[in-house]
């Protein structure tokens, strides 16, 4: 196995990340962070998602872009059911986190397909090389990527696997550092989010119940609970707090 190694410029951008992760309070991570991680790995783009895999869809996307610059974005539940991203991503690599429950290892797109495969993938120029680091969330189906991308030139190595594995932890300690920065709602069950997701969808407590095969008064049982696990008086805050306001949701009174 090669021995791997880092030169004088590295260990000082190393240091910068590093540093940069322990004194800021940016949520979730800072976009100088972000900078500094993109010239260490001589990537285009570096990317920080919040990722939530029960609900499909990806609340927030920040990013350091060598040609557009920083920028954040995000989806609403409804928005990301016509995203195609999701339409694939079950039998996509970037799902192994979640199928493999593997959410330590930074892995390469050439550990699953060759760099034939991913540009007959990918025609029209998308980027075919990518790198991806997740960290572990508080609550169901929530977890956090750093992913880097180039839009041409060498793929990704043993190299910059090696870099992003060692300042991964400096990441994540960013990421919760600050308590009231990184706060996070308080966890609820799986079946809580199922729950919550078909009241953002405006099903009546009726059409839930038949849905999940519950009696209504469990439902009712269910919602109470979440209205108090999350300090919220009804289900259109609740809804709002879990998922984030949307005028387009057909919230039931």
């Amino acid at each position: 196995m090669e021995r791997l190694s880092i030169d004088v410029r590295e260990t000082a951008l190393v240091a910068d990340v590093m540093e940069t992760c322990r004194a800021s309070q940016e949520w979730p991570v800072p976009y100088r962070a972000l900078d500094q991680l993109a010239e260490l790995l001589h990537a285009d783009v570096v990317g920080f998602q919040v990722m939530d895999t029960l609900l499909e869809y990806i609340p927030l996307h920040r990013v350091s872009d060598a040609v557009l610059g920083a920028g954040e974005d995000g989806e609403t539940v409804g928005e990301a059911r016509t995203n195609p991203f999701w339409r694939g991503y079950w039998t996509s690599p970037c799902s192994y986190p979640d199928r493999s429950g593997d959410y330590e290892s930074v892995t390469l797109a050439g550990d699953f397909h060759s760099r034939r495969e991913r540009r007959l993938r990918k025609p029209g120029g998308a980027a075919i090389v990518s790198m991806r680091a997740c960290l572990p969330g508080r609550s169901p189906g929530r977890h956090y990527r750093v992913v880097a991308w180039r839009c041409e030139g060498a793929d990704f190595g043993e190299r910059e696997r090696f870099l992003l594995s060692l300042l991964r932890p400096h990441v994540e300690r960013a990421l919760w550092s600050n308590a009231q920065q990184a706060r996070e709602l308080p966890a609820l069950t799986r079946r809580q989010l199922q729950l919550l997701a078909l009241v953002q969808r405006g099903l009546t407590n009726r059409q839930i119940a038949r849905h999940l095969e519950l009696s209504e008064g469990t439902v009712r049982t269910h919602l109470n609970n979440i209205y108090e696990r999350l300090g919220t008086s009804g289900r259109t805050a609740a809804v709002h707090a879990v998922f984030g306001p949307s005028e387009h949701w057909p919230l039931e009174a």
